[in-house]
């Protein structure tokens, strides 16, 4: 009966120790939400080309994290599935009373792309990326890669500076 037990015992530590553990995912080219085919909303996140650059402004009207992410996250959630051809730019201007922020996406050299879930994740790289000192005092500044640029900038008295 001893034997049995340990046996048993030692059964269910490798059974937890199996299913409890986290194993990375290998590299991946896409992942896809395939909640679009219930929701009819494209969030699949491609491969982007080349590197990711940031551009820093470093000068203007400085806002808090929290109105970028909501104008970051309204503004990508408004345009997610929308095809932007070459030269293309679709920007929305979003009024908080005392500052504005201009979010915008822009297709580029020669390129054409339908919006995808990389939208947050490209207009965050300016937002978290510069003004690096705190969470606030966010200055904005720009992505661009080899087909797109991504631009987070907030302004004051009606002017994008």
């Amino acid at each position: 009966m001893k034997l049995f037990t340990t046996i048993l015992l030692s059964f269910g530590t490798l059974v937890l120790s199996v299913t409890g553990a986290a194993v990375p995912p290998s590299t991946w080219l896409s992942v896809e939400d395939v909640s679009s085919e219930f929701n009819a909303n494209a969030t699949s996140l491609n491969k982007r080309l080349g590197p990711e650059i940031v551009t820093c402004y470093n000068a203007g009207t400085k806002v808090d994290r929290a109105p970028s992410v909501a104008s970051i996250d309204d503004f990508c959630g408004r345009i997610i599935g929308t095809y932007i051809p070459d030269g293309r730019t679709l920007a929305y201007r979003y009024d908080w009373g005392s500052f504005t922020i201009l979010v915008s996406g822009q297709a580029l050299n020669g390129c054409s792309f339908t919006v995808d879930g990389n939208c947050n994740r490209l207009l965050r790289l300016p937002l978290d990326g510069c003004n690096t000192g705190g969470e606030n005092g966010k200055q904005g500044g720009y992505e661009s890669d080899l087909c797109g640029s991504w631009t987070y900038d907030p302004g004051s008295n009606g002017s994008d500076f």
